[in-house]
């Protein structure tokens, strides 16, 4: 059914003959000839299945949309709604970042990716629907305007509860995984201006406030197919618009997951994506596999653990679009964050006490990204994990991880590949050395298997991670006494600070500085005697007192003048927070000195 560039260019290679009996045919059927012509060769343009006619629409100008039953509705087949519901309110109780309400025109903001060309604003705060190609529908009125509710799933429609601003982040980076390979930023911030790159995605309840029927009453979702980029497609066009994309809100908690995969599957048809289903059915559910179940996100794995785009890899598949090679035509490739290879590799980010944190996208399915790092003779531990929901049942990553070791010659030490998790993890001792970390996309198992398919293809296993774990490294890479971390601390690096030198001009070089604990940036900081009190000139007891540091050792000396040679040692092994000395012996001389010298603590 599919056509051809040569064989569209002459005539449709779908009539009106193929579409089978229902409610697409019949709008079909009252159109003029040659806009169903049309409408029938867009069809065939976008090799939209069979399946799909069912969940087919046409506005009466002719452009394509679906209606998203998602396979008979989102609600929750084999969970329990209630434990959900209690398992997200107890995880926005916990959780540090939201802890009062807000007003409804006060969402919490997220950008996945802020300053990029396209956006996808995921809308939250209701709001009024007119202007557009759903206004002038039939099938929904026409109506002049929905004037639609907030997200939610309490009785207060003028604020967002702690657990609504949870389930609003969660769903934010649920979408914003999937979208996470290409230049886009998913935001909950309304965009200013808009612009016919700006998706749409309108989360809410299926009435509006007055109680009218919203076009996606009775449907998980719905949304135009192949529409972004038009000049019609954005909310402030001048004339009607195609936007936005409409998704349900559940009244009730514990849908989060389910909404999400919802818009990013609306946005996917704005993106010109049709469904993913098989042979008999226009959804694919997905299929189990232990923890790593999977399911097509144009398709129904909602209750799958691993989510990914997909071009038809999986048994009885109907659908063998490319969906990512369709996406990027359209939003094209983020830029490739990190290098590929041991040649061009990054240097991983290291604490300066051996603690790694590192965050990145494997952006395509040949994208690698190679860290390098040296490390002391020592354990190397290392973890890589891609993006997983902290709060929600399914995990909502895309990205299953192959974690491989270099030494500096390139030659392989080790890898790790769990079967049945999509992060992967290393501990290795290593000799002193230079080492290169490279991180890749794989697919496990065989969805193609006659019988119980299962796993995925490496193809959509794509999207965010990041890195902790630990190295030992030499605590003073340069040798000069001070520490890397205070190097760092205070001049920006462990190799920065030049011992001899006096950076703040206080007397004292930044090794003194170091050793008597204080700041070598500030003059003002400096190690000297605060207190000296006696009750005559040259009476008893004398009081000596100073700044006392924290790892530091103190001794205090005694003398008649002032050369080095002629001082006699009082006391040492003053620890801190020791930080005076009494001295009881009465003295004949006319004049006393007092030093107190500084080392660094065992």
């Amino acid at each position: 059914m599919a056509a051809s560039p040569t064989e569209m260019s002459s005539a449709p290679v779908v009539s009106l003959s193929d579409i089978p009996e229902g409610t697409f045919r019949a709008v079909l059927v009252e159109m003029a000839s040659e806009l169903r012509d049309s409408v029938l060769a867009k069809v065939a343009e976008l090799e939209i299945p069979e399946n799909d006619f069912d969940s087919l629409r046409v506005h009466p100008n002719g452009a394509l949309y679906y209606v998203c039953d998602f396979g008979g509705g989102m609600p929750l087949a084999h969970k329990d709604r209630q434990q959900r519901a209690e398992s997200l309110a107890a995880a926005a109780v916990a959780s540090a970042s939201f802890t009062v309400s807000v007003p409804i025109s006060s969402p919490p903001i997220f950008h996945s990716r802020p300053g990029a060309t396209n956006k996808l604003f995921l809308d939250f705060n209701g709001g009024v629907v007119t202007n557009t190609y759903w206004n002038t529908d039939p099938d929904y009125g026409p109506t002049a305007s929905w004037d639609c509710r907030p997200y939610g799933f309490d009785a207060d429609e003028t604020t967002f509860s702690v657990a609504e601003q949870q389930a609003i982040q969660t769903i934010w980076e649920r979408v914003a995984e999937d979208y996470a390979p290409f230049d886009i930023d998913v935001t909950t911030e309304q965009p200013v201006p808009w612009n016919n790159h700006t998706g749409h995605v309108l989360i809410t309840p299926e009435t509006d406030k007055n109680g009218v029927h919203c076009p996606h009453f009775g449907y998980g979702g719905i949304a135009y197919v192949d529409v972004f980029g038009d000049v019609n497609y954005s909310h402030n066009y001048a004339g009607l618009c195609y936007s936005p994309a409409w998704v349900l809100n559940y009244e009730t908690a514990g849908y989060a997951e389910y909404e999400a995969e919802a818009a990013a599957h609306e946005m996917g048809h704005n993106l010109a994506l049709s469904h993913d289903g098989t042979r008999t059915a226009g959804y694919y559910p997905g299929h189990d596999n232990g923890s790593i179940s999977w399911g097509p996100i144009m398709g129904t794995g909602y209750d799958r653990n691993v989510s990914q785009w997909s071009k038809g890899d999986y048994r009885s598949a109907n659908n063998t679009e490319d969906d990512l090679a369709i996406i990027a035509a359209r939003l094209a490739y983020r830029p490739d964050d990190f290098g590929d290879d041991l040649i061009s590799a990054d240097p991983l980010s290291v604490g300066t006490t051996g603690t790694v944190s590192q965050a990145g996208v494997v952006e395509t399915t040949a994208d690698a990204d190679v860290f390098s790092f040296s490390a002391s003779s020592g354990m190397v531990n290392i973890a890589v994990s891609p993006y997983r929901d902290p709060v929600s049942t399914t995990w909502g990553g895309n990205l299953d991880i192959i974690l491989e070791l270099y030494d500096g010659a390139g030659a392989l030490l080790a890898t790790n590949n769990p079967t049945l998790e999509t992060k992967a993890s290393l501990a290795v001792v290593v000799n002193s050395g230079t080492y290169y970390l490279k991180i890749r996309s794989t697919g496990v198992g065989d969805p193609f298997k006659k019988s119980l398919p299962n796993g995925y293809v490496q193809y959509g296993s794509l999207g965010q991670y990041t890195i902790i774990g630990s190295i030992v490294i030499n605590s003073d890479a340069d040798g000069d006494g001070i520490p890397n971390e205070w190097e760092t601390t205070y001049f920006g690096g462990p190799t920065n600070a030049v011992a001899i030198l006096d950076s703040d001009g206080d007397g004292q070089n930044n090794l003194a500085e170091y050793i008597t604990g204080l700041d070598p940036t500030n003059a003002s900081s400096v190690f000297k005697v605060v207190d000296f009190s006696a009750p005559t000139s040259n009476g008893v007891p004398v009081v000596v007192t100073w700044t006392s540091i924290a790892g530091r050792v103190y001794s205090v000396a005694w003398s008649e003048d002032l050369s080095n040679l002629a001082f006699s040692n009082l006391v040492d092994g003053l620890v801190h927070p020791q930080n005076s000395y009494t001295d009881t012996v009465e003295r004949a001389g006319l004049q006393n000195f007092y030093r107190v010298e500084v080392q660094l603590g065992p």
